[in-house]
């Protein structure tokens, strides 16, 4: 077979989507039968897959241009047999198509999108489920949600699960440099308490924050609030939380997976208020790392957490508060949550779901 991947999203620090992407072609065996050609950007660094795949680049750096042009005639230029897409599909194409959905956030939350970007999803993401021969997505969660949503049939979404790679893992102390990592993201003396994700409204940031801020004034505790990820969209109102404890706070941006596991080890615990999540990794690399978790307990985190962690309603600011004194106080549940969150992440491994997806390109081809 001729097999095309769009890896657009390879070296756009897009979190889940990226690592989704990026972690399951690493863990892919490619049969010496088949070519599988890799479409990416112009501009990034593919190098570690060139080994594996025919690396092709687009000519545009335009999301538009890139689905509903340059997809269509790479696939007959190349005479793709099966093209691997993530969400949005091209209107034309000359060969069968799978599509990977992690989640439909959009049809339960309109007003946490823009305008222009709900739309997009409104019209696109429906007509790729319809279209696509089968569909990849990252729960059984999120699986119900795009079979209730858009009435495909159930053995046509098939649930490969995102996991957590051999570099997030408990590290010793000599590698963690505790004193080295606090002072490069100007961190103080005394325990953080870490949250992962892109700054936008679904991560719930607002009220993890005045949580967070009004735990500090109960306890008069030495602590600060961690948070690593870039700014995605329609986040001023996180950036106003931030703004009235700004010394208690700490915005890292984007930061590379080797500091990233450095921040989950330093940190005393992890929590994740989230509120829709198609899988939600950031919560399995706190687990991996040896650090105990707190998340929301909606949508999928707890079919990823399971007993490892404590739940909370994220739109409960007081249970949020809970579950920080909790995770910062408890030291015995801080060391039962560790014991389970290093079984629970076994649970999940690349592996097997790069598996799934290669020997579902090949079911495409069936008659």
């Amino acid at each position: 077979m001729n097999i095309g991947i769009d890896g657009h999203m390879l070296g756009d620090h897009s979190g889940g989507n990226e690592s989704y992407y990026s972690n399951v072609l690493r863990s892919m065996r490619v049969d010496p039968s088949d070519k599988v050609y890799l479409f990416v950007k112009p501009d990034v660094d593919v190098c570690e897959y060139e080994k594996k795949f025919y690396i092709v680049r687009f000519n545009s750096n335009s999301s538009f241009k890139r689905n509903f042009i340059e997809l269509n005639k790479l696939c007959k230029k190349y005479q793709i047999d099966v093209l691997h897409t993530q969400y949005f599909i091209p209107f034309i194409l000359s060969c069968k198509v799978v599509c990977t959905i992690h989640d439909i956030c959009f049809e339960h939350y309109k007003d946490i999108f823009t305008k222009r970007e709900y739309i997009r999803q409104k019209i696109l993401i429906p007509y790729a489920a319809r279209k696509s021969k089968f569909i990849f997505t990252v729960s059984n969660h999120a699986k119900n949600d795009i079979i209730e949503h858009y009435k495909v049939e159930p053995e046509k979404v098939i649930v490969t699960y995102n996991a957590v790679n051999e570099l997030f893992c408990k590290l010793d102390e000599k590698t963690l440099d505790i004193t080295e990592l606090k002072k490069r993201f100007n961190i103080s003396d005394g325990p953080y308490l870490l949250t992962v994700g892109n700054l936008q409204p679904r991560k719930n940031l607002p009220r993890l924050i005045e949580a967070f801020n009004g735990w500090k004034r109960e306890t008069n505790e030495d602590a600060q609030l961690v948070i690593v990820g870039k700014k995605a969209w329609m986040y001023s109102d996180i950036l106003s939380s931030v703004s009235t404890e700004p010394e208690d706070i700490i915005l890292t941006d984007y930061v590379s997976n080797d500091d990233l596991v450095r921040l989950y080890n330093g940190a005393r615990a992890f929590i994740y208020p989230s509120y829709f999540e198609g899988f939600g990794i950031p919560p399995l690399e706190a687990m991996a790392c040896g650090t105990p978790i707190a998340v929301a307990n909606t949508t999928s985190l707890p079919e990823v957490v399971g007993n490892a962690g404590i739940y909370f309603d994220p739109f409960n600011v007081g249970e949020i508060k809970q579950a920080i004194n909790r995770l910062m106080k408890d030291d015995k549940l801080r060391e039962e949550l560790i014991k389970k969150g290093f079984k629970q992440k076994l649970v999940f491994k690349w592996e097997n779901s790069a598996e799934t997806i290669i020997r579902t390109y090949h079911e495409c081809a069936d008659p």
